[in-house]
């Protein structure tokens, strides 16, 4: 049993196939299961060494209970140590989640849980438990089939990378000292109020910008990276935009970068993939895999607004 208990808290250090957004949401759902696992088995083993009198089968709900907490404490403890992993509260709500979930489903079926709370094993109490076990697995879920379908979107919206046109998308883009907010285009630039684009205020920040996280990773076969930015400034403004891929090691070197200058009114922006494909200093970038899009200004003297559209592949 101790071998069985060692082997299933075991899994929490496997290494996930790739990490992204919809296996990180995999990874903390996986903690209901494996946390319900361990609380059943934890609660076989208070009442195979702890023998409670007759009536008393409830307290070894909560002895399980508290052995999860203790374990789920113990196992955030030790991925401390491991650079791999970064210990979390939210993992061990996740742990705790998961073994009241699967002890309360249990208890629901349990014929030895006698006393008082007993009458919670009948019909039509019984049923509600188990509708609120469901409810809550479902909601733990939700967040593994929204990255599901934020990625089957991305997909099938490649080689645009982001168009500003769907709340899926938005799901990879992240704010950098900065307010991103989706409008209508700015009087000056001749679009259609229906096609949005995303309006950008650089605050007076570290790097302020946006950053597209996880776009669609594979790049080739494609010639150029292509963007369009409006400005309504009265003079040039000059922002940066870095280019990473999964063997990224943290360095200004192992990337690509490049100064662009915006001026006023519209500017078509493209950059050659071969570019791109040359410019980590000791190695070639993988564009089979690349992890990140960062648009950024180097250390403004002043806030400014800058709107962003169509960045995509041709």
């Amino acid at each position: 049993m101790v071998f069985l208990l060692l082997g299933l808290l075991s899994l929490l250090y496997v290494p996930v196939p790739f990490t992204t957004f919809f296996w990180k949401a995999v990874y903390n759902f996986g903690h209901i299961p494996l946390f319900g696992l361990v609380a059943i088995l934890l609660l076989w083993v208070s009442r195979t060494f702890l023998k409670r009198p007759e009536g008393e089968g409830i307290q070894h709900y909560g002895m399980a209970l508290l052995g999860v907490l203790v374990l789920a404490l113990l196992t955030e403890a030790l991925q401390s140590l491991n650079v791999a992993r970064q210990p979390t509260v939210s993992d061990v709500f996740y742990d705790l989640l998961g073994a009241m979930c699967a002890l309360i489903l249990f208890f629901t079926y349990d014929t030895h849980a006698t006393g008082p709370w007993g009458q919670w094993r009948k019909f039509p109490r019984n049923v509600l438990l188990r509708l609120g076990v469901l409810l809550v697995i479902s909601i733990t879920l939700l967040p593994v089939f929204e990255w599901a379908h934020a990625f089957l979107d991305r997909t099938n919206r490649f080689p645009s990378l982001l168009h500003f046109s769907s709340e899926w998308e938005m799901k990879f883009v992240k704010e950098r000292n900065s307010k991103l907010q989706v409008v209508v285009p700015p009087v000056g630039w001749e679009k259609s109020t229906d096609d949005l684009v995303g309006e950008v205020e650089f605050h007076l920040k570290k790097s302020p910008g946006f950053s597209l996280e996880e776009p669609y990773p594979d790049w080739r076969g494609y010639t150029s990276l292509e963007l369009d930015i409006y400005s309504e400034l009265s003079s040039p403004q000059s922002i940066a935009i870095r280019i990473d891929d999964a063997e990224y090691n943290h360095t200004y070197a192992d990337g690509f970068n490049r100064r662009i200058m915006v001026l006023p009114g519209l500017n078509h922006v493209q950059i050659l993939i071969e570019d791109i494909r040359r410019s980590p200093e000791s190695r070639e970038m993988d564009l089979s895999s690349i992890k990140r899009v960062l648009l950024f200004a180097v250390s403004p003297p002043k806030e400014f607004i800058l709107y962003f559209d169509n960045i995509r592949l041709e």
